[in-house]
């Protein structure tokens, strides 16, 4: 039985108008763990301060309103766990793109992250939130929709800058695009074992 749930991570603090994905982990009476982030009620105390959502596909995103700190709860029948959300009004300062000036082949994908660092020095993941371009798309195309933000595709060879916007603060990297060719995939884990009933995760790398 489920006896005690872990909102993550702890006691966040982030700057106004930015969002925190939480995650909610339930122990069990076994000692097992569960990620349950997509099966409790998510709440906060002070919506006027940050609310945190319930939809498909964002449970657990929580989104600051106003300065101030609010408790964001997560709950599974009668066990709930919670933290504190402290909501800044630090300003963005600058944006980093990672991963720096990769190098790819034609035909493949490369996914790039935007960190945002704010006056009171704290980051953020601002991937989802900023708008991604790319200078020159006939090299590389780059997503700004949502469940893809930072996801460039290769289209020809050649360089293009990729750059992620907020407002009035930009980052770049430049993203290389080679006319290398598949000569080979590993699939790992190699030659794992489970039990029935259970999943594996494998992964495709290729060289």
């Amino acid at each position: 039985e489920l006896v005690s749930i872990e909102v993550t991570p702890t006691n966040p603090s982030i700057a106004k108008g930015t969002t925190q994905q939480l995650k909610a982990t339930g122990t069990y009476s076994d000692s097992s763990t569960q990620d349950l982030t997509t099966t409790v009620t998510w709440s906060s105390t002070k919506v006027a301060v940050a609310t945190v959502s319930n939809a498909s596909g964002s449970e657990g995103l929580a989104t600051s309103v106003a300065v101030g700190t609010t408790t964001m709860a997560a709950t599974l029948g009668k066990v709930s766990g919670s933290t504190t959300l402290t909501v800044t009004a630090a300003e963005l300062v600058s944006i980093e793109v990672t991963p720096t000036n990769p190098s790819i082949a034609k035909g493949t994908k490369q996914q790039f992250k935007a960190t945002g660092t704010y006056s009171d020095k704290t980051t953020q993941d601002l991937t989802a939130a900023a708008t991604w371009s790319s200078t020159n798309s006939s090299v590389a195309a780059v997503s700004s929709a949502s469940g893809s933000e930072g996801l460039a595709t290769s289209v020809g060879t050649g360089s293009a800058t990729i750059t992620a916007t907020k407002g009035s603060i930009s980052g770049s990297t430049t993203l290389t695009v080679t006319a290398a060719k598949l000569v080979s995939i590993a699939v790992t884990p190699t030659n794992p074992s489970i039990a029935k009933g259970t999943k594996q995760q494998l992964k495709a790398t290729g060289t």
